[in-house]
């Protein structure tokens, strides 16, 4: 199955907060944005076959890309897309664990 006609959205950031210590007890936060090259983002229903009912029951919106186009970390917290923050809620899920779809729940901050 080709999903590649569904990922249209070529501008979605993903933001990674990197800690580094001051050496003194202290520590800056700083965060980088990526950007995806093929995604998309969809209102979050229990209708939709690629997200499972845990994953529309947590979040308002969920990120779904090809498996392999980002490697994600914990520290991946925020997603951007046209002037829209996101919060990550819960982890990326491999959708059946056929390595081609991965999908992330959001929760639309601004």
């Amino acid at each position: 199955m080709n999903i590649r006609p569904w990922l249209t959205l070529t501008t979605v950031q993903v933001g990674r907060v990197k800690q580094t210590a001051d050496g003194m007890g202290a520590a800056s936060a700083a965060t980088t944005l990526t950007t995806l090259s093929r995604a998309a983002i969809w209102a979050a229903g229990s209708g939709d076959r690629f997200i499972s009912e845990k994953v529309a029951q947590a979040s308002t919106h969920v990120l779904v890309l090809e498996a392999d186009a980002y490697t994600w970390a914990n520290t991946d917290t925020t997603v951007v897309y046209d002037g829209d923050t996101y919060n990550l809620v819960g982890h990326p899920d491999n959708v059946a664990n056929l390595n081609r779809i991965m999908s992330v729940g959001l929760e639309l901050v601004t």
